[in-house]
């Protein structure tokens, strides 16, 4: 049995999967098990997948007809026979040291779940690491609240961290959600842990500007699905309430904000109603919380008085773009 296993879903990334890989050959740590999840690619994907499982035997890969980055997960999560679980996704690579870092860092703290930082890259490799929360080791609540109030985001991804075996698998990622699924994921998964041990040592490095990345394009039909998966995470926080479900809350609100302005950029009236009507009622509920910062509460305020005037407005007097 591996120490490791590495979930990878793999969809039409032959540009950049083998780079993922053999980031992982190049690891310090050598006892692990590799799952590549072609999830029906027709790019070349899946023989260069198959091509490095012949080089590597720790590599094994699971072909599948397309059916999304969930389901190829959780094929991930059935066929791991790993103590831990990690996750990587194909056009992202780690450092040499992830593996044994997440290890001595369980060894050293005996949390639950072990979470790095990382660093965005962009195409003309720009990159922006993650900051430093209060403390090391905390609770999810407050693991929860210091990801989803940290300045550069995106810490709620699942390839973050390393997580016991019989946890992982507790959990199955939603395979309706297309976006966001991750994140409601690592909630529920957090939410049934005890303890989280986390450093914002940037040792995986995550694609943001790829061609195809569904990251780099928005919507009114991507950001409904977004805020889908907001209201899940919101739920599954609400009867423990604290600050993460009040940061899940301003989270859903600046989703609602948002969705309003698409709407009304896409001229679809009744959509940008019913969206303005969400964000009021849900500013107006965040807007007792004091755990949040004032001018926060103030700003939420007053853009979803009028998602179009009020954002701009606030943006101005920051001095920079809505």
């Amino acid at each position: 049995m591996a120490e490791i296993s590495i979930i990878v879903p793999v969809y039409q990334t032959k540009d950049y999967v083998e780079t993922c890989v053999r980031s992982f050959l190049a690891q310090s740590f050598s006892d692990w098990e590799m799952l590549l999840v072609d999830d029906g690619s027709d790019d070349g994907s899946g023989e260069i997948c198959d091509r490095l499982a012949a080089e590597d035997a720790r590599i094994r890969v699971i072909h599948q007809e397309n059916s999304g980055v969930s389901r190829a997960r959780n094929r991930g999560l059935q066929e791991a026979a790993g103590r831990f679980i990690c996750f990587a996704d194909s056009d992202d690579r780690a450092d040499p040291g992830l593996l044994a870092w997440f290890l001595e860092k369980k060894r050293k703290s005996s949390a639950d779940i072990v979470c790095c930082g990382y660093v965005r890259e962009t195409s003309n490799g720009s990159e922006c690491p993650a900051k430093a929360l209060e403390k090391t080791l905390l609770s999810p609540d407050e693991f929860i609240a210091g990801a989803l109030g940290e300045a550069n985001g995106m810490l709620l991804s699942v390839w973050i961290g390393m997580y016991p075996a019989d946890l992982a698998k507790s959990v199955a990622f939603r395979e309706d959600l297309p976006y966001g699924e991750d994140s409601l994921w690592l909630c529920e998964v957090l939410s049934r842990a005890g303890s989280v041990y986390y450093e914002p040592e940037p040792l995986y490095h995550y694609l943001i500007t790829r061609d195809g990345n569904t990251a780099t394009r928005i919507s009114l039909s991507k950001q409904e699905k977004v805020i889908e998966a907001a209201k899940a995470m919101a739920a599954v926080r609400k009867e423990r309430g604290g600050k993460a479900y009040h940061h899940l809350l301003k989270l859903l609100t600046d989703d609602e904000i948002e969705a309003a302005r698409l709407a009304h950029a896409e001229g679809k009236k009744d959509a940008f109603r019913k969206h303005r009507r969400n964000a009021r009622k849900l500013a107006a509920e965040i807007a007792g919380f004091a755990d949040l910062d004032r001018k926060e509460r103030l700003r939420r305020r007053l853009s979803a008085f009028s998602p179009i005037i009020g954002v701009d407005a606030f943006c101005r007097l920051k001095g920079r773009k809505a």
